[in-house]
């Protein structure tokens, strides 16, 4: 059952009929104890429900989508995060103490539950940046703001890069690229695609150069010095990468200092944009000599 059906058999009556109206349109689903249920849909609308969510419904409603083993999920709480089966991630909000050297979730007063969708055909604009008429593939770097699909975007690229006769290597730290169950993805990434899930990123790739020799590389939501080292190392033994991080453009990611490392290390060919609605590609840029903005020219 996908995010949205457990939704709408948890939520309040009016709420789950808020949801029902925009169907399959909604993107985000915003639940905060003592305030309305707010729903995104794709288009950029947000709507409220009329009566607020009740503490005790919200504890409610995150138990049953944790599937009442709350414990089991405290790794991942304390990260800020929990992802359900079909590759949607359950952002949550509240109080944290600290234990020693670890910060623990200890009350959640809201959540926002991030709807993983497979759009078949929403990378076919950027693919052919990728994988150009010589068929050699480029490392590409996608960028974006949360909530543009970034996700979405890199599953369509691993399926159809796959598909298209490569071997793929995805690095799925977070189970939201393949959503996989007992290491089978659930969702369509490609017949030719091996998926490292919940690993660190850094140790994913890793470990598929080691063992799975893949052409190419996809990992989400890239930005610290490990994920950096590694894309590199990826890159210097033959691979090709596509990997996304948050960024608002490509003057933002060069403030990033990781980022930065990625962009005027010689580690991606492409970067691409995804914004001001999501799905919808900005800009899309080729490397040129220089560093910085300068290095690289618009396509």
């Amino acid at each position: 059952m996908g995010a949205l059906d457990r939704l709408r058999a948890l939520l309040p009556p009016e709420a789950a009929a808020l949801l029902a109206e925009r169907g399959e349109a909604v993107t985000q689903v915003r639940l905060r104890a003592g305030r309305p249920v707010q729903v995104d849909t794709d288009c950029g609308s947000s709507a409220l429900s009329a009566t607020p969510l009740e503490q005790g419904a919200l504890s409610g409603i995150l138990a049953a989508l944790m599937e009442y083993s709350v414990y089991a999920r405290q790794e991942e709480l304390d990260r800020g995060y929990f992802t359900l089966d079909d590759g949607s991630r359950v952002g949550v909000c509240g109080r944290m103490v600290g234990e020693g050297e670890r910060v623990r979730m200890t009350g959640i007063g809201s959540a926002c539950v991030r709807v993983a969708r497979p759009v078949a055909g929403c990378a076919d604009g950027i693919l052919p940046f990728i994988l150009p008429a010589d068929r050699s593939p480029r490392s590409m770097l996608l960028l974006s703001p949360p909530g543009m699909g970034k996700t979405t975007m890199l599953r369509d690229i691993a399926r159809q890069l796959s598909d298209g006769g490569l071997s793929v290597g995805i690095a799925d730290e977070r189970h939201e690229l393949a959503a996989c169950h007992m290491g089978l993805p659930t969702l369509d990434v490609g017949v030719r695609t091996d998926v490292m899930d919940g690993c660190p990123k850094a140790l994913a790739i890793a470990r598929m150069l080691r063992g799975m020799a893949p052409q190419v590389i996809v990992a989400d939501e890239i930005g610290g010095e490990d994920d950096a080292r590694a894309l590199a190392d990826a890159v210097r033994c033959g691979a090709r990468i596509v990997a996304s991080a948050h960024a608002l453009g490509l003057e933002a990611a060069l403030c990033r200092p990781n980022l930065r490392t990625v962009l005027d290390g010689g580690i991606v060919d492409i970067i691409a944009l995804l914004g001001p609605r999501p799905g919808l590609v900005e800009g899309v840029w080729h490397r040129d000599r220089g560093e910085g903005v300068a290095a690289w020219r618009r396509a």
